[in-house]
């Protein structure tokens, strides 16, 4: 549940000069041990002038720092980390490229020239990445934020990736301090495009072609954990929010732990790690083309079904975020999607078809947790609907439905 905000939100702000007038929810997902909650401060100075802040609460206060108030849950007496963006207790780069003439002066000592940029926030993963987009006279590009200890890796993972003939965008310049300066890749979000993309299978075919260089790419290190890794703390999320499914959660469970068993064994490749249409670019004239892949952080060796599994549960949950705003064109273009892609991928490596059920089932669980933490009718609805997809995934038999959740 979220956490007591009415009392932790003044209070987190009681010494910084100005008053709290309102707040409203905007993020929640994983973080750790614990969850980390988004807020939309509204706020007011002694002079009046009124501003809007983008708080967040994490209940993993491991991630509390100098730039963190450290409060307490009145609720569970546990400590929080509390903080503003920009001043990410984990992107301590971020700060500095939020603002323009702190970005030309942060360019320039790394001799990249750019005047009067705009700048504009590409992407936001609170304590992992940030994306800030550059337009200037001279060029466009990206400034990539990390934490300090993945630059290097970051760094060498592009090079690789490149040297495999996988289109990633290149680093032209990194700062210890997490700052990526990141080359434009050509055209726009896959997920744009998903309407043409839905019924022309030469884009699976190219997502196949990037599987297979991207498993050449000479990487050693193990991809980010997933969904499967962390089974057990996801299941205790939706235990816990979901009480009344109980036995529907602990069924889907047992089964995607008894067909994991049988992976053992199983040789791993290298993979994206964390695959979706977002981190895919398509030439806007020729959407099936993929023109660039993004955000392989995550990527290193994993399990030959990891990335398939993804990017199929992300189809499924990008459906169910398109129906929800009435797009059921779009929605129904990611679930034929969804299933060109399981249908494809299992019909290229059949002796790993068994293992997409799983795998795509534990993605969906932990999407389901993700809803069902929101303590709202209708994230407690997604989150049932999807634990209803994890079920069909695997073909298990359906339960009865409660109408209490």
């Amino acid at each position: 549940m979220w956490p007591n905000s009415a009392e932790i939100l003044p209070a987190a702000f009681a010494n910084s000069g100005v008053t709290v007038v309102s707040f409203r929810p905007h993020s929640v997902e994983p973080s750790g041990a614990g969850f980390l909650y988004g807020y939309e401060v509204d706020t007011v100075d002694a002079l009046g002038a009124t501003a809007t802040v983008l708080t967040f609460i994490d209940t993993d206060a491991r991630a509390a720092d100098g730039s963190s108030v450290i409060a307490t849950d009145p609720g569970t007496g546990r400590p929080l980390a509390v903080w503003a963006y920009p001043a990410d207790p984990m992107l301590p780069a971020l700060a500095g490229v939020t603002f323009p003439d702190r970005v030309v002066e942060s360019l320039a000592a790394l001799d990249i020239v750019v005047t009067s940029p705009t700048l504009t926030v590409a992407a936001y993963r609170p304590g992992k990445r940030a994306v800030i987009r550059l337009d200037s006279a001279e060029t466009t590009l990206f400034l990539k934020v990390i934490r300090p200890d993945r630059v290097a890796p970051i760094v060498d993972l592009h090079t690789a990736f490149r040297s495999s003939g996988v289109p990633v965008p290149a680093v032209l310049a990194s700062r210890a301090d997490g700052l990526l300066v990141l080359e434009r890749v050509p055209g726009e979000p896959a997920g744009r495009h998903v309407l043409a993309l839905a019924d022309d299978p030469r884009f699976v075919d190219q997502l196949v072609e990037i599987g297979r260089l991207t498993a050449t790419v000479p990487v050693v290190a193990p991809a980010q954990s997933d969904a499967l890794d962390h089974g057990g703390w996801h299941r205790a999320t939706l235990l816990g929010q979901l009480p009344r499914r109980a036995a529907e959660i602990d069924a889907v469970y047992a089964e995607i732990d008894r067909r994991r068993a049988s992976w053992v064994g199983d040789p791993l490749t290298v993979i994206h790690g964390d695959l979706h249409l977002e981190q895919l670019f398509v030439d806007p004239a020729e959407p099936w083309r993929v023109t660039g892949v993004l955000d392989i952080d995550t990527a290193g060796v994993g399990h030959p079904a990891r990335d398939a599994a993804a990017l199929v549960a992300h189809l499924v949950v990008t459906g169910q975020w398109h129906r929800g705003n009435g797009d059921e064109p779009e929605a129904r273009a990611c679930e034929r999607l969804a299933d060109e892609v399981a249908r494809v991928w299992s019909d290229r490596v059949p002796q790993w078809a068994e293992r997409l059920a799983p795998a795509v089932a534990s993605q969906l669980l932990a999407h389901a947790g993700g809803q069902a933490t929101l303590g709202t009718e209708t994230g407690r609805r997604k989150a049932v609907q999807l634990i209803a997809a994890a079920v069909g995934a695997l073909r298990l038999p359906v339960g009865q439905s409660d109408a209490g959740d």
